[in-house]
């Protein structure tokens, strides 16, 4: 998910460049932290129930913050969980049960007898301040769409809550929120705080932090569920380099390393076990405000030039699917049929380009260093062969997230976040926004993609999503300017003691299960 123009504005430079890190490239290291400390400790191995992990990624604890703070998840327990096998079956999770109004008007849930890590009891209270947070424009973030359909909530007791939508709703749209919805105290459900002390009643408790150094979880003995986790503790230890970080698991100093590159997975698959996540897909934006890009049939024509297989083989080293609009084949609207109607063709390309009379150069925004400068190259080059000059320019990742929510790039590979089984849900993206904060059309968002959007959102029967599906993906492939290339699957590598290490739908680390 990602924070609106706005609300970027609205928070520190440093979460600017958290919340913004999805953009990037799935994958990509964050070249943000200073090097773990002196006086590491050896992997877990001498105990069965620590777990040490390194990782690149920059930690904050707010959960209405989500692109990349995956580590956080373990802090706080959602409304409902999903299953990794893609299925979408909700799973009690803060709710233990939940019932739908006939009209489609309202859910009314039931929460889990629980407690917080603070020991305080969780309450319908605590849900009804979230909500009303997820509805301010200025604190809601990355629950902002997510939460767009709802009303009003009010509570009827301690544990129960009735959630009022402005219009009958999908069931499923529905749980994809309940599933995005942390449980956090009313009085402390505040960025301020958030950001620097979780506060949630999920699987771990906050041990110790380091900035830039350490984070330490501690079971919690009153989860909900008794029995787990199985793990006493896990430890992320934070790298500056993706390659120091593999290092350190090559040598016994840590028992997993977390989403790191495709290219190390052919060096340590007979060593070590790789679990793959997913969550994330890699696409081609092109900023309609800005020529040559503000020519629809321009766009169109470097559509036809990405090569998905190639960008797939070389880029991801053979990871991932190939996809046209901005859905993941799990997604009710993937429609494959896509790939090969629109799909790679440099005689299509160089037909329409010709017919569009356009200007046949441009220059790519991209992040130094990450997965997303390689696929440009490969962009580069097909385009080249049909007369389009595509300058690929490398910045550091402040300065090209500045110009990105700045809508000042005219064109980069950046990452859109999983749907989840809304198609609706396609709009959190910032290139996706239905309104003028959209950082690829601003005001001038096509009115035929925001009533698409809306219409996915509201769609009720199997029929009415259908059709709702199929003219959102018209829309998309018709405006082209967000181009599928392919789902981009996180990727770990663990000691091949450590099970049950998971990731859920969004790409958030599940360590209920884990053992070590």
């Amino acid at each position: 998910m990602s924070i609106s123009p706005r609300q970027s504005r609205l928070v520190s430079r440093r979460t600017l460049l958290r919340t913004g890190l999805a953009a990037t490239g799935a994958l990509a290291a964050a070249p943000l932290l200073s090097a773990c400390g002196s006086g590491a400790a050896t992997g877990g191995g001498s105990d069965a129930s620590k777990l040490t992990l390194g990782t690149t990624k920059i930690m904050q604890f707010d959960p209405y913050l989500t692109n990349t703070d995956i580590h956080i998840h373990a802090f706080y327990t959602y409304l409902v969980d999903y299953p990794s096998d893609g299925t979408y079956q909700a799973v009690p999770a803060g709710a233990e049960k939940w019932e739908f109004a006939a009209d489609h008007k309202s859910v009314t849930l039931t929460l889990r007898a629980a407690k917080y890590h603070s020991g305080a009891a969780v309450s319908a209270a605590d849900v009804v301040a979230g909500i009303k947070r997820a509805q301010n424009p200025d604190a809601a973030f990355t629950l902002a769409q997510p939460s767009a359909f709802i009303d009003s909530a009010t509570a009827d007791g301690d544990r129960t809550v009735r959630v009022t939508f402005k219009a009958p709703t999908p069931e499923a749209l529905v749980i994809d929120w309940m599933f995005a919805f942390p449980l956090i105290p009313a009085d402390k459900n505040d960025p301020k705080q958030l950001e620097h002390q979780p506060a949630g009643s999920g699987p771990f408790r906050l041990g110790e932090f380091r900035r830039n150094q350490r984070l330490k979880l501690t079971k919690n003995p009153d989860f909900y569920d008794a029995a787990k986790p199985y793990l006493d503790e896990v430890e992320y230890r934070f790298f500056t380099d993706e390659d120091a970080l593999v290092a350190a698991l090559e040598s016994g100093s840590v028992d997993g390393a977390a989403y790191i590159g495709f290219r190390h997975s052919e060096r340590l698959k007979s060593r070590f076990t790789l679990v793959q996540g997913g969550g994330r897909m890699s696409l081609f934006f092109m900023n309609a405000t800005i020529a040559p890009f503000d020519n629809k049939l321009l766009r169109q024509a470097l559509a036809r030039a990405i090569d998905r297989e190639r960008i797939i083989k070389q880029v991801n080293f053979g990871i991932g699917a190939p996809i046209y609009t901005a859905f993941m084949p799990s997604s009710p609207a993937f429609d494959g049929a896509y790939l090969d109607a629109h799909g790679f063709d440099l005689d299509a390309a160089a037909a329409l380009l010709e017919k569009s009379g356009g200007a046949r150069a441009a220059t790519a925004g991209v992040t130094s260093g990450s997965p997303s400068v390689e696929a440009l190259q490969i962009i580069q080059a097909d385009l080249k062969k049909i007369g389009f000059e595509l300058e690929i320019a490398p910045q550091e990742e402040a300065a090209y997230l500045e110009a990105l929510f700045a809508s000042k790039l005219q064109c980069t590979v950046a990452a859109q976040p999983n749907n989840l089984q809304s198609p609706s849900l396609i709009a959190r993206g910032r290139q996706m926004l239905p309104g003028k904060e959209n950082t690829t059309f601003r005001e001038k968002v096509p009115p035929a993609y925001v009533e698409a959007v809306a219409a996915a959102g509201s769609a009720l029967t199997p029929q009415d999503q259908q059709a709702a599906y199929a003219e959102l993906n018209k829309v998309l492939a018709e405006e082209s300017w967000a181009i599928g290339i392919s789902t981009q699957p996180s990727l770990f590598a663990l000691d091949k003691r450590v099970t049950g290490l998971d990731t859920d739908p969004r790409d958030f680390v599940t360590l209920t299960d884990t053992k070590a």
